[in-house]
């Protein structure tokens, strides 16, 4: 006779499991909070600030510029050195290149040791250097590793044990997110499913607190506007969550497609002249982006305003299709050089240009009515769950950077395609790669 296999119990937390020192620790939680609201919002109003005012400057080189100095080798150079320098910062501190989710996941797992304070300065000014000039590059990534050394050096200052420090480290990461995006529940969320990958009383308090010190403080300095404008969203109808489920198999296989595009500009960027700089070589990426951004600014940038332009329905089928090839192209391109920045926010802006051309596809062929806008916005999600596996946060982080909750069936929907889609194909999770190409560098 076979007996049933039994399951696994239940084990219920206890109190004194999670309490010992955790009043002390939630008061430490707050004050990096604050500090992760002041600093990592100051790098989001910066960037704000600084995107258009190159843009700006490059416009009116066309006129200003000698006749000798052409204006578009103006914006060429001036954002060569710019991203060059931002490459070339990230010398004094190997943790800081890229996004740096990657390095905080290596903590979490014991194979590296948190970055340095001086990771905070180069993250703040690399990737203010690297993304004004226009690299496809997202704020978030900056934002999580600024705020997990905040969380690092707080833990130390006031010399928590080391189990505290790495539930610190953790969770303040997630108040960067929060920060980056105004999206206070998805950066608890971030914590949970991507970064600790656990879940315990005490990390969810922890990670709460920080979340809401650093979003208050976030809100009061630098204002509480959502991320994304979008308004006539209205509830989808039954049939139409078909057309959800499908868009988010095929999203799930694109973002397995992207990883590797992603991957395969870090490997060309390394074997690429060996034997030169790598701050020279970015630097070279750099004049490609300056022209880039000279010849046609609506297509460089992080993206959140080209999603905006897109979710008003302001971009022709002509423009979108461009605007895919480009934004496929220069999110690689862009994140292979090594500076500091982020991954989700430039992939955000592809999955909506993907999801407005299924809509527009499908309406085409069959004669409905689909919403190209409420089709961009699942299509970020599904995205973001394709390349990054972490269904949850993006789902939330669409929900809080739109505030609307009316798409919640098709985001949930078209997530488990996502995941179906990248699991089946056995893509891995983007970070999962990162981490263990930066551990065969040697960067700990």
């Amino acid at each position: 006779m076979t007996t049933e296999p039994k399951l696994q119990p239940v084990e219920d937390e206890s109190f004194d499991d999670f309490n010992p020192g955790l009043v002390r620790l939630l008061a430490i939680a707050a004050i990096a909070g604050i500090l992760v609201g002041a600093i990592g919002g100051a790098f989001h109003w910066l960037l704000d600030l600084g995107l258009p005012w190159f843009l700006g400057w490059t416009h009116s080189l066309r006129d200003s510029a000698p006749a000798w100095l052409p204006a578009w080798l103006i914006a060429m150079v001036v954002a060569g050195l710019s991203i060059g320098l931002a490459r070339y910062l990230v010398k004094f501190a190997p943790q800081a290149s890229g996004s740096g989710v990657q390095h905080i996941e290596a903590v979490m797992r014991n194979q590296a040791t948190p970055a340095p304070g001086g990771a905070l300065l180069v993250k703040f000014f690399g990737g203010l250097l690297a993304m004004v000039p226009g690299m496809a590059l997202g704020r978030e990534g900056p934002t999580i590793q600024m705020a997990a050394v905040i969380g690092s050096l707080c833990g130390k200052f006031f010399r928590l044990p080391k189990v505290d420090q790495s539930l610190l480290y953790a969770s303040v990461a997630g108040c960067g997110l929060s920060v980056a995006f105004n999206a206070p529940v998805a950066g608890i969320i971030f914590v949970i499913e991507e970064v600790a990958k656990r879940i315990s009383v005490r990390q969810v308090l922890v990670t709460v607190i920080a979340v809401v010190t650093g979003i208050t403080v976030y809100r009061y300095l630098f204002g509480g506007k959502l991320i994304f404008s979008v308004s006539g969203i209205v509830e989808p109808k039954a049939f139409e969550l078909l057309f959800y489920l499908l868009l988010g198999l095929i999203m799930g296989a694109l973002g397995v497609f992207y990883n590797s595009c992603i991957l395969f500009g870090l490997n060309r960027f390394t074997e690429t002249a060996p034997n030169a700089k790598p701050w020279i070589k970015a630097g070279i990426i750099g004049t490609l982006i300056g022209l880039l951004g000279y010849v046609l600014p609506d297509s460089v940038g992080g993206g959140e305003h080209q999603v905006n332009v897109l979710l008003a329905g302001q971009f022709s089928l002509q423009t979108l299709l461009a605007l895919l090839v480009i934004r496929w192209l220069l999110g690689p391109l862009s994140y292979s050089a090594g500076t500091p920045g982020g991954l989700f926010a430039p992939l955000l802006l592809t999955g909506s240009i993907l999801g407005a051309l299924f809509a527009i596809l499908i309406n085409t062929t069959s004669g409905l009515a689909l919403d190209p806008a409420a089709f961009a916005l699942v299509a970020m999600s599904a995205f973001f769950t394709g390349i990054v596996r972490a269904p949850l946060t993006g789902i939330l982080l669409i929900c809080e950077m739109s505030g609307t909750v009316t798409l919640m069936l098709p985001l949930l929907l078209s997530s488990v395609g996502a995941m179906v889609t990248a699991s089946l194909l056995r893509g891995e999770p983007i970070y999962d790669s990162l981490r263990e190409r930066m551990l065969l560098a040697g960067t700990k």
